[in-house]
């Protein structure tokens, strides 16, 4: 590693200037690529089993046994295609559905905001979206909508409500009419052509020395995701290959002096702590209800979008779907499956949303509840949920009562119950401005 002459240095720290900017410049490069890294970590976490270019599905409805499945809700379905687009433009088609639907198509960059949505609270949209990305500037035909990226590779989301498990198999015939194909095979073949297994995700390289593991996860990430151009037209970009990152090279950590590399390594410890301060003082916190609506557009705020990548990648905008969470009762003590809880809604008082609201109920291990009656979240599409006389409603949270009692038809068992989401699919603007809130989740009687 070369080395250089500290003349520079604080005569009261002994720290030199080169260390303190590449400490500066390395904060700054952390909060900024940080979720970048956290793409690249989590491609290299799905291993052999993630294609490129290809919709998978990856989430079905919860039913008992079903221990690997991670979800917000059992109310949609998913599917999800790793687009890169380094090649050509790559075409969504959405299509166009007999029977009404809620759906909604997610289009997300690797700095984890949203490009755009399709579906969702604008509804319907039938037609073929092509996704270009930063190097395209060609001609389409007018029957194709572009979506632009600024990242030559991309995340699509596909979310399908299902009402039940008798009504899964429709979801995933609707959900299976999504098709992701390449620009030149959709002008050539139309929905006519199939596409190939699709090439694998590359996988992370940990050459870097641990104290500069996430400067090289960064560098790898820049190398995939961005445009080679901005090694010359993007002026941060530019000011960091001050500090051995580039999108030609990577992370170049050997061509550094120690000066260079003991800043980096302080400003890796220094950015991770920035981070994970914004994550913990992410929204709000009513009723024990934590609200966060920066999701999916934080703009020039790298601190925050690298929180939200960090606590939430991939979430969806919050005027689309917003899922606040609870994990303790009115008197603020963590929730606990010894005891019974409670929401109750007064008259006229329901989550205020467009679309569908729901409650889940998850345990420690972040997994639905397990439960004999086979019951996982309730909400406005739950079969039986009855009001009370006076118009309220009361949601129970508690040990399997009979099948006929109010409460069970309005309530989730509570075994092992740790945290409460709430999802509003199509929040009204009541629930974004604060306006509206959830009520706390009183304790009652243990079990």
């Amino acid at each position: 590693m070369p080395t250089t002459p500290t003349v520079d240095a604080d005569p009261a720290t002994g720290v030199s200037a080169r260390e303190e900017d590449a400490y500066t410049l390395g904060v700054q490069a952390v909060l900024w690529g940080y979720p970048m890294a956290c793409y690249a970590q989590a491609s290299d976490a799905r291993g052999g089993a993630a294609h490129v270019n290809v919709f998978r599905r990856i989430r079905k409805l919860k039913t008992a046994g079903d221990r690997d499945v991670v979800t917000p809700d059992n109310v949609t379905i998913e599917a999800c295609g790793w687009i890169d687009l380094r090649e050509e433009p790559m075409v969504v088609h959405v299509p166009a559905l007999t029977e009404p639907r809620w759906y909604i198509v997610q289009f997300g960059d690797t700095f984890d905001e949203v490009a755009t949505n399709i579906g969702g609270i604008n509804g319907p949209r039938a037609g073929a979206y092509a996704v270009c990305g930063p190097r395209f500037d060609a001609k389409l035909p007018g029957e194709i909508t572009v979506i632009h990226l600024r990242t030559t590779q991309c995340v699509c989301t596909v979310r399908v409500f299902v009402d039940g498990e008798a009504d899964l198999p429709d979801a995933v015939a609707v959900l299976d009419g999504f098709r992701l194909l390449p620009l030149s095979a959709y002008l050539r073949e139309g929905l006519a052509y199939h596409p190939p297994e699709g090439a694998l995700l590359p996988t992370l390289a940990d050459d870097a020395p641990p104290t500069l593991r996430l400067f090289g996860h960064i560098g790898q990430a820049m190398r995939w995701y961005l445009p080679t151009s901005a090694d010359t037209g993007d002026a941060l970009v530019m000011s960091l290959h001050r500090i051995g990152l580039s999108v030609a090279h990577g992370f170049d950590y050997g061509s550094l002096c120690e000066d260079t590399t003991r800043g980096l390594a302080r400003a890796a410890v220094t950015a991770e702590r920035i981070i994970d301060a914004r994550l913990a003082d992410l929204g709000e916190i009513i009723n024990g209800w934590r609200y966060n609506t920066a999701s999916g557009r934080a703009g020039y705020d790298v601190a925050l979008r690298a929180a939200l990548a960090k606590g939430a990648l991939g979430a969806q905008l919050a005027n689309e779907v917003l899922c606040p969470a609870c994990d303790v009762d009115a008197d603020g003590e963590p929730l606990h499956g010894r005891h019974d809880y409670e929401l109750h809604f007064p008259p006229g008082d329901l989550p205020p949303v467009s679309r569908f609201w729901n409650m889940s109920l998850f345990g420690e291990d972040l997994m639905f509840v397990e439960n004999d009656a086979g019951r996982y979240s309730i909400g406005n599409t739950t079969d039986g949920l009855a009001s009370n006389p006076d118009g309220s409603l009361t949601l129970s949270i508690q040990q399997d009562p009979p099948m006929t009692s109010l409460p069970r038809r309005n309530g989730c068992p509570r075994p092992t119950a740790r945290l409460i989401t709430m999802g509003f699919h199509g929040p009204a603007s009541s629930v974004l401005d604060g306006t509206y809130r959830l009520p706390a989740a009183r304790s009652g009687s243990s079990g």
